[in-house]
């Protein structure tokens, strides 16, 4: 192995030999610069070394030769073995496809044969049938039961192997013929049918299309037929406008008057919706019962017919709008065309007819934008110059726009109510108007002066004309009240409260100042110092001043308004403070005599009767007035039988803290008032006494006071209670728990 090895080294690394072992040996032995007899000298000497090794090889390994020889033999033999085998395989294979194949050729050439006889057997029967059908057509003059043989003859001509078999041209030619007369009649009889509402007539012409299996088409159709004709008869109204010169007997145009072209163009607008598009909708309908009646899954069609129309009714009134003066006219009168509209729906009374905002939409956007404008100008007109009251006259021709636009939206719900939105809006402005130019200043709240000055003079104006312009329009709603509906009244009615509330916020300022007034007056009542020595004096000074003070703010600041029901209402706060003024700080007034109650009782009936000059209906206030009646009968009573009179009847209307306010009076000077308990002055009692209105807090304050007073006897260790103590002691007791309750 290892001379093997040198060897094949040797001559891989000689130069000469290494030639030879390229892929072009030839062309490098050309180039070579040894002789040619040396290189056949060395090519010898190379051969004879190889078979040297062949030989060597062959010796060495002459066992290995000899086993592989062997075995080679060995495998020739049992090629030869599998190569029989093989031939054998083959020979059976063969004999088993011979077996097989003629039978399945036998088995497809009766195959062939059986379709083709059943082929045979279905074109006579189908030619039978043909046959036999076509008699039958022949013979029968009912063009439904033609119908339903010409859709099977049809069906059985459609069969592709029918196509060149002779025997049945003729009737299958006829068929056709038949065909079209059978079409012809049903598609007639059709429109007759619906034009005249015959049931029969329609009936008769739709089963003939189902029999047909004709019917879809048929009905898509005459849909779209009778949609283009109302789109004609909307084109040709709205046209009719469009090209407004006419002429005279000269030849020469001329353009007809404004209101001519107006009135021609609705003209024909009412008659194509109520004549020509009415009829067509009214035979879509009759159309749509047929088909009920008939059991047909056609339950949408008049809807789908009525969605279509209102597209085209849409499409048509955009495409008229391109003319100026159509336009115009659409926009401007809008509600005449929704009235014709909503007639037509309205004699037609189908549930399926269905009226659909956004047909007229942009129409109505329009009529609204404009309506709103045409409201609003008065409005804009009356306050162009600062500090000019709108006159009843401004205001009455404010009110026959508004009546015209009502008016006019009357012809359908929602449109009436979105023009009530629009007054609405009216009023808001002319509400915000009058904000803009009423006086707030310090000088429209004084009512110290003889005269109203000239700020408060303006805002009763202003006042005047707010309530002079809410009733007009009240006015106006009751002459309405059967035709508009309850939305579009609540609408409004809403906004008129405004102006009541701007009414009330321009007499507020007078109604805080009258009753600042009125407790400045109250308050005077302590300085008087006749309450506990006897008196013969009927009216206390300060009831006097009171009195005359609501008679002179009466007349002078509040009588002329004009608005009675937001004047009662504020004069009823007038009312109500002044009455718990009065009972609270008569309820803190001490010392009193026996005279002093008597007096005081008297103010009491004297401040009723100047009440009833601003709040007529003093007993509607409730339960205020009857806290006055009932003072006035507990102020001249005992201790004792004030108690027990309010034990007799569980409270009364007069507050537990306002009875033991009362008691104070009752007590020697010991027995602080809880104002004197705390050092607070009367304005201060009375300002919180307003900040704390809950009962609970108000006997918490009297009962410090008790406890003080307490406290101060246990200090002196004096034996001896004031007598009215045990009273009122008990008294807040109870009055405690019913308010823990």
């Amino acid at each position: 192995m290892e001379n093997q090895d040198s060897l094949i080294e040797q001559i891989e690394n000689d130069d000469f030999f290494k030639e030879f072992l390229s892929d072009d040996s030839s062309r490098a032995l050309l180039t070579k610069s040894i002789a040619f007899t040396e290189q056949v000298r060395k090519l010898g000497e190379g051969i004879d070394a190889l078979n040297k090794e062949l030989q060597r090889q062959v010796l060495e390994n002459h066992q290995d030769l000899l086993r592989q020889a062997h075995h080679a033999t060995k495998l020739e033999d049992v090629l030869n073995i599998m190569n029989g085998h093989v031939q054998n395989l083959m020979a059976n294979a063969e004999r088993l496809r011979t077996q097989i194949t003629v039978p399945c050729e036998q088995l497809e050439n009766h195959t062939k044969v059986l379709s083709r006889l059943h082929k045979a057997s279905h074109i006579l029967r189908q030619v039978a049938r043909v046959q036999q059908l076509s008699k039958k057509l022949g013979s029968t003059n009912d063009p439904v039961q033609k119908a339903l043989l010409l859709q099977e003859l049809e069906q059985l001509a459609a069969d592709p192997e029918l196509t060149d078999i002779d025997a049945i041209t003729t009737e299958l030619r006829n068929v056709r013929v038949q065909r079209q007369k059978v079409v012809q009649l049903a598609i007639g009889a059709l429109h007759q049918g619906i034009e005249h509402e015959n049931v029969v007539q329609t009936s008769m012409a739709l089963q003939i299309f189902i029999n047909l299996g004709t019917i879809e088409p048929t009905l898509e159709t005459l849909i779209k037929e009778n949609l283009n004709e109302c789109g004609d008869i909307l084109k040709m109204a709205l046209d009719s406008a469009t090209n407004p010169v006419v002429l005279v007997k000269s030849g020469r145009g001329q353009l007809p008057s404004s209101q001519g072209f107006r009135q021609k163009v609705w003209t024909e607008l009412e008659k194509g919706f109520s004549e020509g598009i009415y009829k067509i909708c009214k035979q879509i309908k009759f159309l749509q019962s047929a088909l009920d009646e008939l059991h047909m899954p056609h339950k949408v069609l008049a809807e789908q017919f009525w969605d279509q129309l209102g597209q085209i009714v849409k499409g048509e009134t955009g495409r008229a709008a391109a003319s100026a003066a159509v336009q115009q006219l659409l926009h401007e009168d809008y509600p005449k065309l929704l009235k014709f509209y909503c007639d037509m729906m309205g004699k037609l009374s189908y549930e399926q007819f269905k009226f659909d905002r956004d047909v007229l939409k942009p129409l109505e956007n329009s009529y609204l934008s404009s309506s709103l404008t045409k409201i609003l100008e008065p409005v804009q007109s009356m306050f162009n110059m600062d500090g000019t009251v709108p006159s009843q006259d401004q205001i009455d021709a404010l009110i026959r726009v508004l009546t015209s636009e009502l008016s006019v939206a009357l012809v359908e719900e929602q449109l009436s109510v979105r023009v009530a939105k629009n007054v609405s809006k009216c009023i808001k402005m002319f509400a915000v108007k009058t904000e803009q130019q009423i006086e707030n200043g310090p000088e429209a709240a004084q009512v110290i002066g003889g005269s109203a000055n000239g700020g408060q003079q303006k805002n009763l104006q202003y006042a005047n004309s707010l309530h002079y312009f809410s009733s007009q329009t009240q006015r106006m709603l009751n002459n309405m009240r059967d035709s508009l509906s309850e939305e579009g009244l609540s609408v409004i009615n809403e906004s008129l409260r405004t102006l009541d509330a701007l009414t009330g916020a321009i007499l507020q300022p007078l109604v805080t100042s009258i009753n600042s007034v009125i407790e400045t007056i109250m308050v005077t009542m302590h300085l008087e110092p006749d309450w506990g020595r006897p008196s013969s004096t009927l009216c206390s000074p300060y009831m006097r001043e009171l009195v005359q003070f609501i008679h002179r703010v009466y007349r002078t600041y509040l009588s002329g308004f004009t608005n009675r029901d937001v004047l009662s209402e504020k004069c009823s706060e007038i009312a109500l403070r002044c009455i718990e003024l009065f009972v609270r700080h008569s309820s803190i007034l001490r010392p009193l005599s026996r005279s002093g109650r008597q007096r005081l009782q008297s103010d009491c009936r004297h401040l009723e009767e100047a009440l009833k000059l601003i709040c007529p209906q003093l007993p509607s206030l409730g339960r205020p007035y009857r806290l006055l009646k009932s003072v006035a009968t507990l102020i001249t009573q005992s201790a004792e039988e004030i108690v027990a009179g309010q034990a007799r009847g569980g409270g009364g209307s007069v507050p537990h803290s306002t009875i033991l306010f009362m008691l104070f009076s009752y007590a020697g000077a010991e027995l602080a008032s809880p104002h004197q308990n705390t050092g607070w002055s009367l304005p201060k009692l009375s300002a919180w006494l307003d900040e704390h209105p809950n009962e609970s807090d108000r006997l918490d304050l009297i009962a410090g006071a008790i406890q003080r007073y307490e406290s101060l006897i246990r200090a002196k260790n004096s034996p001896n209670y004031d007598p009215v103590y045990p009273i009122m002691s008990k008294f807040l007791e109870n009055a405690l728990k019913e308010t823990a309750l």
